[in-house]
């Protein structure tokens, strides 16, 4: 179960469905406001996440198999990019083809 996903949120805690409600400092401390800095959010820009973004966008648009060199394109960091489309192909979301040529997978 995924409680601070779901249950423990932020902005809308359920102690009710809670498992661990009986075990929670900071319910048991009475729900004290946060005090600390506040959270940054998670960065998007230059992240692989941006990356795989881009290569599953040249993909949607194209309709024949893409070749590698035109995914190249799509962000000049070598590395990034090969790591990100490595994933893209080992999550199931790119298939590869013959001749270094890439599609999304058929449905």
């Amino acid at each position: 179960m995924e409680l601070g996903a779901l249950v423990c949120t932020a902005r809308n805690e359920d102690c009710g469905r809670c498992p661990l409600a009986g075990l929670c400092a900071w319910r048991l401390a009475g729900k004290p406001a946060h005090e600390g800095p506040p959270r940054r959010g998670q960065t998007y820009a230059g992240t692989d996440r941006q990356v795989r973004g881009k290569l599953l966008a040249v993909l949607r648009e194209a309709v024949r198999p893409v070749p590698r060199a035109v995914l190249d394109r799509v962000w000049d960091e070598p590395v990034q990019r090969a790591r990100a489309l490595d994933g893209l192909v080992s999550d199931g979301l790119v298939e590869p083809l013959e001749n270094d040529l890439f599609r999304l997978p058929l449905t």
